[in-house]
């Protein structure tokens, strides 16, 4: 088998079409049906059939398993490729998240300048949940991400920089703020203002409504964290955030924590592809990362 015949048969497979997949690599209708049944004499196994010319292309079960399989193997061709050539480049592509990397960047940009290593970084903001996925498809060399205590991705070697709780954020006139911890199942008649489902603020809360069993009667989904403070210190619910995003003394709100057995953390972590062999450049910087 050839990975020439791999992406083709992978694309054969996303559009069920021997025109589409002909016009999209620019070979002929011919070259992709001789492609077909090359795989097919190769493993000894019927892969497609076709009723009638017009008819939809139909995938048989050795079918499926060979799409699944093509597409792991054409990734590792395409990782192979990309980390050869990060290895002659002397750049560093680092990933941070909005709250994980926003705690240290600026003390790490100011060491990376200190060794004259500033002109070769390169940076960029994302979500934890993409950061990973982009890490391992070599968008980036190294992410800084928060990840929750039992979360964990084979494919990532992580070094843990320090761990924050997430706390309950409710109006400072609230009679909710006279208390030491607050027990959610409480507040089931409460407008709960959460992030989207993408952040990881979300997924723990969900992770609590899941082990209390508790479902709040009103929900209202806001980004920004700025205006879901905003409006708990204007009385119109009680949200939920990582510690490190509640900015000190914001007037009009207070944070609390959970009740034991409802609490949930996250880790600040540092993140490298366990396959990734940095060059001299990428390696001062990881040793500057790995300092903080």
């Amino acid at each position: 088998m050839e990975f020439r015949d791999l992406n083709y048969y992978c694309t054969l497979i996303e559009t069920k079409s021997f025109a589409n997949t002909a016009e999209t690599y620019g070979v002929t209708q011919p070259a992709i049906t001789a492609m077909a049944k090359r795989l097919q004499k190769d493993l000894g196994t019927k892969l497609i059939f076709q009723k009638s010319s017009r008819s939809e292309l139909t995938v048989t079960p050795a079918g499926k398993v060979l799409y699944l399989n093509a597409k792991k193997l054409i990734q590792q061709e395409e990782n192979v490729k990309r980390e050869v050539l990060r290895a002659s480049q002397n750049n560093f592509r680092l990933g941070y998240s909005e709250l994980a990397g926003n705690a240290w960047l600026a003390n790490v940009i100011t060491k990376l300048n200190r060794g004259h290593l500033l002109a070769h970084v390169e940076t960029h903001m994302e979500n934890s949940r993409f950061l990973e996925k982009h890490l391992c498809e070599g968008k980036y060399d190294a992410i800084i991400f928060s990840e929750l205590m039992d979360d964990n991705e084979p494919e990532i070697k992580t070094t843990t920089f320090n761990q924050h709780e997430y706390k309950l954020i409710v109006p400072s006139k609230s009679p909710l703020a006279q208390k030491d911890a607050i027990d959610i199942r409480e507040l089931d008649e409460t407008p709960f203002i959460m992030r989207h489902k993408r952040f990881l603020s979300r997924v723990a809360l969900e992770k609590v409504f899941e082990k209390t069993q508790m479902v709040p009667k009103k929900k209202l989904t806001i980004d920004s964290i700025d205006a879901i403070t905003q409006l708990v210190a204007q009385g119109m619910g009680v949200s939920y955030l990582m510690d490190m995003a509640i900015k000190r003394n914001t007037p009009g709100i207070k944070s609390l924590p959970l009740i034991e057995g409802q609490r949930e953390f996250c880790h600040a972590k540092l993140g490298i592809r366990k396959d990734f062999i940095p060059n001299a450049i990428q390696q001062k910087c990881l040793d500057i990362l790995k300092e903080n």
